[in-house]
Parts: C-alpha cells; sequence; structure tokens
C-alpha cells in the first residue's frame, strides 16, 4: 500500500513536470514539423497544437487536451523511474525492461500523434537516443550503488587504502566514459545524415559530450577526490572516436572532453574538500 501511495505520488509529480517541460519543447517540434518546413506561409516560432494532432481529431481543443495528456503521461513515466523497480537482480533487470518498454511506447505514441517522427529512421534516432539515456542513467545508479557500498566498508574500517592516481576509484566510471565518448557518437552516425551530420557534427561534441563528461567528474570527484586519469581516459576515448567515427579534423573533441571532465574533476575535488 505505501509502495503504490509512493508511486502515484511520483506519477503525479512527474506528469505535472512533463507537461511544464515539453510545453515550451514541443511547441518548437510542432513549429518544426509543421509550420517550419510543411506550412512556411504559416511560420511561427512556436506552435502550441500540432498541426498533425488537430487534422487527426478535427478540433484543435480536443488536440491540445490530447496534446497534454500525452505529455503527461511522458512525465508520468518518467516520474516513476526515481523510486527503486525491486531489491534483487533478477526482479530488477524484468522490471527496468519493462519500464523501457513503457517508455519507449509513450515517446512512439507522442512522435506518431503529434507527427513529430515523419519517417521509421527518425522514429529509431530517438528510441536509439532514449535507450542511450536509459543505459547512462542505469550506470550512473550502479556507480551510486558502488558508492554506498563503498561507504559502508569505510564506515566498518574495511576500506582500502587509495590507490595510485585512484585507478582502483576511476574505474566505475570507465563504463560511463566508454559509453559516452565512443560507444554514443559511433550510434549516432548510424542514423545521422552524410552531408549534414547534425547528430555527430552539432549535438555529440557541442552538448553531450562537453555536459556527460563534466557531470560525470564532477561525481567522481565529490565522491573520491580529484582523479587525474578519469579526465586523461575520457580524452583518450574521444580520440579513439575521433580515427573510427570521425576523421582527423576532429581532434579538438579530445580537448572539449579533457577540458570539461578536468574541470568537474577539480569542481568535485575542492566540494568533498569544503565537505570534510
Amino acid at each position: 500500500m505505501k509502495n503504490r501511495k509512493q508511486l502515484l505520488i511520483r506519477a503525479l509529480i512527474g506528469g505535472i513536470i512533463g507537461v511544464a517541460v515539453l510545453i515550451p519543447m514541443g511547441g518548437l517540434f510542432n513549429d518544426l514539423v509543421s509550420g517550419g518546413l510543411i506550412a512556411m506561409g504559416s511560420h511561427t516560432p512556436f506552435r502550441l497544437v500540432s498541426s498533425n494532432l488537430e487534422w487527426l481529431v478535427g478540433s484543435v481543443p480536443l488536440a491540445f487536451a490530447i496534446q497534454m495528456g500525452l505529455y503527461f503521461l511522458m512525465g508520468a513515466v518518467a516520474g516513476v523511474s526515481t523510486l527503486p523497480f525491486a531489491e534483487d537482480g533478477k526482479t530488477l533487470v524484468l522490471r527496468s525492461l519493462a519500464h523501457f518498454v513503457l517508455t519507449a511506447g509513450a515517446l512512439i505514441l507522442i512522435c506518431t500523434l503529434l507527427g513529430w517522427a515523419w519517417s521509421w529512421q527518425a522514429m529509431a534516432v530517438y528510441l536509439v537516443l532514449l535507450a542511450a539515456v536509459y543505459l547512462l542513467i542505469w550506470l550512473a545508479r550502479w556507480v551510486g550503488w558502488y558508492a554506498e557500498a563503498d561507504a559502508i566498508r569505510k564506515k566498518l574500517g574495511l576500506a582500502p587504502a587509495p590507490s595510485p592516481l585512484k585507478w582502483r576509484e576511476t574505474l566505475p566510471y570507465l563504463p560511463f566514459a566508454a559509453l559516452l565518448c565512443l560507444a554514443l557518437p559511433a550510434l549516432l552516425g548510424l542514423w545521422d545524415a552524410p552531408d549534414v551530420p547534425v547528430l555527430r557534427g552539432l549535438l555529440f561534441p557541442w552538448l553531450l559530450l562537453p555536459v556527460g563528461c563534466f557531470f560525470s567528474a564532477l561525481s567522481l570527484g565529490r565522491r573520491k577526490g580529484m582523479c587525474p586519469l578519469y579526465p586523461a581516459a575520457c580524452a583518450l576515448l574521444t580520440l579513439a572516436a575521433v580515427f573510427l567515427v570521425y576523421n582527423s579534423t576532429a581532434w579538438p573533441y579530445c580537448i572539449v572532453a579533457l577540458a570539461c571532465s578536468l574541470a568537474g574533476s577539480l569542481i568535485g575535488a575542492a566540494l568533498r574538500k569544503m565537505r570534510n
């Protein structure tokens, strides 16, 4: 009964946040796929109601109500994910997979009804990005669980001494760095346009890469102090992506990864020192 009440509360809060976040974001998407690309004569910077949904239901108020319901559904599904799904491993994996299928279904429903996915390739890109975000969250939670277990060992006097250059402390964060710096650009390249690579050329190097490197290094710095091997690993993994996914002209991406992860590590270490 208590878990069900928490589930409903998280779903309600998530739904409200989803509506608040998706209204401005959806307005831009609605204009892009309907006003911006199709009806250039009626182009507006912001389109509150999807033209595609309005055409499907034949009524602006009804389309608006359905659209708000879809926004609430997506937020509610995301809000539920803030609760732990289970305590044992097998049940946790099964429920996580079920939640991912539910989240993907809500995303497909929104993109189809609102006309955001104009082809199956675009829908595939949305689903790949969703899977990447889901996996990143899973890795972040795994790191959190590892840190909690390490804190328990420390309180019991079982924590080992810091390793040289803190390589052991850096290990749990390396899967996240590999996924972000190497696997993600490779996945984006499968669906990127060959003439204008927006996903690999703009979204990844100037948004996903710096944000992901900074905050992951910030988390590591706050937990373990300055770990110099993590910025080096981010730079080297990005260098591998330069040769495997890009070309030699993309080497500045390594500087972006190094600088952002180094800044996150320094700030995290400073916050840890202030807290202690």
